[in-house]
C-alpha cells in the first residue's frame, strides 16, 4: 500500500527524464490556479486496455485538484533477425513506426486530461514493458499505479507472465489492475446493487 502523500509536498516537479524516454506532452491543469498538488497517480497505456482504464480512472479515482497523472507507454523492438541479413533499414523503419504510434496514443489521452484542466505528463519508453514501467514509478515516486490487464491465454501467461502480475508484486505502491468486463455486467451490478440497497435483512 502507497504511504499518503504530506499535504504540503508539492508534486508539480518530476525528475529528469532519462535517455530513452520522451516528454510527449506537459500541462499544468489546476496547479495554475495555486492548488497544490500532493499525488502522482502513473496510468500505464497499453493499446488494448487503454481506453477502458483511462476512463475508469477518471470515473472511480482521479481527482483533478490534487493529482499530478503520469500517463505512460512502453514500445518494444524485439524481432528475431537471422545474423546474415542486414535489417538495419528495416528495424530503423520500424522504430519510427512505433514512435509515432505510442506519441499518437498519448497524446489522445493528455489532451482529454487537458481539456479537463488536469494536470499531466505523458512519457513514451522503449524496452521491455515490465522493468520500465516499473522503473518509472519508482523515479516518479507514484503513489498509485494503474493499468489493466491483457488478455493471454495459460500457457503464455505461464511461459512470460504478465506485465499487470509482475508490477503487482514488485511495485513499492499501492497497484490497481482494471478489467473489461462483458456488456451485461454492468445492469446485472447495477440490479445487485439495488437488491442489496432495497432490503436491509440482505447479506449478499
Amino acid at each position: 500500500m502507497s504511504t499518503p502523500s504530506s499535504p504540503t509536498q508539492d508534486h508539480s516537479h518530476l525528475p529528469p527524464l532519462t535517455k530513452k524516454d520522451t516528454l510527449v506532452h506537459a500541462s499544468e491543469g489546476h496547479a495554475k490556479e495555486d492548488h497544490d498538488l500532493t499525488r502522482v497517480v502513473q496510468i500505464c497505456l497499453d493499446p488494448e486496455s487503454a481506453e477502458h482504464t483511462f476512463k475508469w480512472a477518471l470515473e472511480n479515482f482521479i481527482e483533478p485538484k490534487r493529482d499530478l497523472v503520469v500517463l505512460v507507454h512502453v514500445r518494444q523492438i524485439d524481432i528475431p533477425v537471422a545474423p546474415y541479413i542486414d535489417s538495419t533499414g528495416f528495424i530503423d523503419d520500424l522504430g519510427q513506426e512505433r514512435r509515432e504510434e505510442s506519441h499518437h496514443l498519448l497524446r489522445l489521452f493528455a489532451e482529454d486530461l487537458n481539456k479537463r484542466k488536469i494536470a499531466c505528463k505523458a512519457i513514451s519508453m522503449v524496452g521491455d514493458p515490465k522493468s520500465e514501467l516499473l522503473r518509472k514509478a519508482k523515479e516518479i515516486r507514484a503513489d498509485v499505479v494503474l493499468m489493466g490487464a491483457r488478455k493471454m491465454g495459460a500457457i503464455k501467461r505461464t511461459l512470460l507472465g504478465s506485465v499487470s502480475d509482475y508490477i503487482v508484486h514488485h511495485c513499492p505502491c499501492t497497484v490497481i489492475v482494471t478489467k473489461v468486463l462483458d456488456q451485461s455486467h454492468p445492469q446485472e451490478r447495477r440490479k445487485s446493487i439495488v437488491s442489496l440497497t432495497g432490503n436491509p435483512h440482505s447479506t449478499r
